[in-house]
């Protein structure tokens, strides 16, 4: 049987919450020899409150690890969550980097694009598989797309809610995932302060938008042209979600890497970009 671990700051989140659901619905519909083991909270309890770590494993029938040490140890892959403590993530992954055993780290990935690097570094030192991925990325739309259109887009939009810090991954991976890497520049625009509006230059010809308010529940909406035609792609949280379990599992069990690293480091770069272009509106800044 193989076991998975879940890893947190601290367990009592969304994506926590209900990603072991996600994995066993996978494991269930494809006949997998897998299961979710044991999960381990660096805070026991969150510091809003809520569910202690043992709480939350009953609830879940999940063992409580008592250490990062014996959650690794036991685990033959380990998944780091920390959604949205993504400035925590290097903490919590510190040993599961040093493990050598496969690991999938929550979006977003690191805090910044020098964390990120020390990140895949300290993998790599340890010969550690890892990635990366918001779950939009797997929007079933966008993998259709991709099967039919092996070239590249011209042009991709998107619009979505949230902050930058915690949600532009979620607009930034499927503009990664569609155009690839490249962007050789980025400006913002002057539209309050609370609103991130974006244009990313390929220095091609291809461009891409991005729109980001603070409204929470505002739709994702992704439009992709070739220049001559456009449609809009679904973001469609009933297959996403389990699009990524899948992928994950194929990663951990197969070593199938769904997410080249250097897309990750891009959406990163594009990130840290963003929270200087905000400062400096109308003025081009160069990808780092």
């Amino acid at each position: 049987m193989f076991k998975i671990g879940f890893a947190d700051y601290y367990l009592n989140n969304w994506h926590a919450d209900h990603y072991p659901g996600f994995l066993r619905d996978v494991i269930a519909q494809n006949g997998l020899d897998a299961e979710v083991s044991s999960a381990f909270g660096i805070h026991r309890v969150p510091p809003e409150g809520g569910l202690s770590t043992e709480e939350w494993c009953r609830e879940r029938d999940i063992r409580p690890a008592k250490s990062m040490e014996e959650l690794v140890e036991s685990s033959d892959a380990i998944m780091v969550i920390a959604a949205d403590n993504a400035l925590w993530h290097e903490e919590v992954c510190a040993l599961p980097l040093r493990s050598g055993k496969p690991v999938f780290v929550d979006k977003t990935f690191a805090p910044s694009l020098a964390a990120a690097r020390r990140m895949f570094a300290l993998a790599d030192a340890h010969r550690t598989p890892v990635f990366s991925s918001s779950a939009q990325r797997f929007c079933q739309d966008i993998l259709d797309y991709q099967a039919a259109h092996p070239e590249r887009p011209r042009f991709v939009s998107t619009v979505g809610p949230h902050s930058l810090d915690r949600y532009a991954v979620h607009q930034l991976e499927p503009i990664v995932a569609l155009m690839g890497v490249g962007v050789r520049r980025v400006k913002a625009f002057s539209v309050g302060s609370q609103v991130t509006q974006l244009i990313l230059d390929y220095g091609d010809g291809r461009l891409a938008s991005f729109m980001q308010t603070p409204q929470p529940f505002a739709e994702f909406n992704f439009m992709v042209s070739d220049g001559e035609t456009g449609r809009r792609l679904v973001s469609d949280d009933r297959n996403f979600y389990h699009n990524l379990a899948k992928a994950i599992l194929d990663f951990f069990l197969h070593g199938i890497c769904p997410v080249d690293r250097a897309e990750t480091l891009e959406i990163m770069a594009l990130i840290d970009a963003a929270r200087v272009a905000r400062l400096h509106p109308d003025t081009w800044f160069e990808l780092e």
